[in-house]
């Protein structure tokens, strides 16, 4: 097996399901935790049986002094295992009274996101290519899923092509009308003019 195999199936990111955060003062590119789920169960099978955490431990010993829990676990999927140590806050204030109730389940997405970074998972947020627009942009192209028939115009508006204009107005064009934009729309009744 390629070393590179793995990574290079899920290193590449789609736009729709990030967004930007703010952590400690800090801007980054957050990833939604469902989609990392969903795209580790379509490598490994599902959470818990083909991938997932074994040996979970929650420490408090830091809680006093630093406000911080720490997440020992072994992260397992069919390739191996290896250990994560993460940490989170469990109070939501200064002064220790509001215990944030989801710490638990946070630290452990966290976790997981961590874990799933390390084989590859999301590869291009944690390399910083989501602070280049140009990227985002590049991805967001090609999550887009591709609408044969919109080449097939897209392509007939290139080539002045009459025939298939004429012949595919009432079927093809009028069906993907709405997802066209001006230009095409406009090039299109040109052109089905000019065939009259």
């Amino acid at each position: 097996m390629d070393n590179m195999e793995l990574w290079n199936k899920v290193c590449k990111t789609d736009p729709k399901y990030t967004k930007p955060a703010k952590i400690g003062g800090m801007k980054i590119t957050a990833i939604a935790p469902q989609y990392q789920i969903m795209l580790a169960t379509e490598q490994f099978g599902p959470y818990g049986v083909g991938f997932g955490f074994k040996s979970i431990e929650l420490d408090y010993t830091l809680i006093d002094k630093f406000d911080l829990v720490i997440f020992k676990g072994v992260f397992f999927h069919p390739g191996g295992q290896f250990e994560i140590i993460n940490s989170s806050k469990m109070f939501m204030d200064r002064k220790k009274e509001m215990v944030d109730a989801d710490f638990a389940k946070k630290i452990e997405t966290d976790a997981l996101t961590k874990a799933l970074s390390k084989i590859g998972f999301n590869a291009d947020v944690f390399m910083g290519r989501f602070d280049d627009t140009k990227y985002v942009t590049e991805m967001k192209e090609e999550f887009t899923p591709r609408n044969p028939e919109i080449d097939l115009i897209n392509e007939a508006i290139k080539n002045n092509d009459i025939d298939f204009v004429q012949i595919n107005w009432t079927t093809t064009i009028n069906k993907n009308w709405s997802s066209l934009n001006s230009l095409q729309t406009d090039a299109l009744n040109n052109i089905f003019n000019k065939g009259q």
